[in-house]
């Protein structure tokens, strides 16, 4: 049965979401220049982007400036038939920030703009970094090359965002990430967590797949996000196990990486369930956020 949460906590949420103002979707900025290095021009479906090529030989180093939420696309380079396997990982001063470990065949819809090697369908390393000066460095294994697009998100750095409480959920766990406790909500089959929100405004969806001891590799779950009955979003993930977050007070499960959903919600009072569907016998947790709310003069 759904355990409903504390009111009072629900009419700090309705008092905030009346106070969004100017609230709009996160957008990504694209890195196309870094000193020493000569960008590749890549056509996907015949639109021109900008990569960087790396190799096995040396690291790929970014400086960055955070708070941001950083993106890497990758495009393995492989042969035109059959799989690719790599690894790419994201370091700073010698410690782990996350990695990717995946596989891909070429992409159908992607080519080079010079040179006739086939990439590989795109696959994406998603991280947060706190305020300050970064130095990162992207480096390859079990691949000879591979071209990266490394793209930040301005809502990390330019917005605080605050975190919200359902007004219905099964329970809750905190997922442990560096020297963070954030909380998740659980979600299973038949047991959705429901959220109340206030627009205009975004609603940011965090979601983490339970990982238990027989699950192996990539897995994939889907989520559904429902107001007055009607779907708003169904929303798919293929997923592996995090590398630098776990669970407090459970030990036989591990958490996945984070997906990040962004939902525009509209003027009014929206109450919106999210339900697992599938795998009919997983679990997924689930952090929601919007942005903080502003008050005064500001435009």
């Amino acid at each position: 049965m759904i355990r409903r949460l504390n009111p009072i906590v629900s009419v700090v949420v309705l008092l905030a979401g009346f106070l969004v103002r100017n609230a709009a979707a996160a957008s990504y900025v694209a890195i196309e220049k870094l000193p020493g290095v000569t960008p590749v021009t890549v056509y996907v479906s015949d639109k021109p982007r900008l990569y960087f090529r790396l190799t096995s030989a040396a690291p790929l180093v970014v400086l960055l400036d955070g708070p941001a939420h950083v993106r890497i696309v990758s495009r393995v380079e492989c042969a035109r038939t059959g799989v690719a396997t790599y690894q790419l990982l994201a370091t700073e001063d010698g410690k782990l920030i996350d990695k990717l470990d995946t596989e891909s065949s070429a992409a159908p819809d992607a080519r080079l703009e010079k040179g006739s090697t086939p990439i590989g369908k795109s696959r994406r390393l998603t991280f947060d970094l706190p305020g300050g000066h970064h130095k990162i460095s992207l480096s390859l294994s079990a691949a000879t090359a591979a071209l990266v697009r490394i793209q930040t998100s301005g809502e990390r750095g330019g917005q605080a965002m605050v975190s919200l409480t359902p007004i219905a959920a099964e329970g809750s766990v905190d997922v442990a990430e560096g020297e963070k406790l954030i909380p998740y909500y659980t979600i299973s089959a038949g047991r959705p967590v429901k959220l109340r929100v206030i627009g205009p405004t975004v609603l940011e969806l965090s979601s983490r797949l339970d990982f238990d001891a027989t699950m192996r590799g990539t897995q994939s779950y889907r989520l559904r996000l429902i107001e007055g009955g009607q779907t708003l979003r169904e929303l798919e993930f293929k997923t592996t196990k995090a590398v630098a977050a776990s669970y407090e007070n459970i030990r036989d499960r591990v958490p996945s990486k984070m997906d990040v959903t962004r939902v525009p919600i509209a003027n009014g009072t929206h109450e919106i369930t999210v339900e697992l569907l599938t795998p009919e016998r997983g679990t997924v947790r689930v952090h929601a956020r919007i942005p903080e709310p502003s008050v005064g003069n500001g435009e």
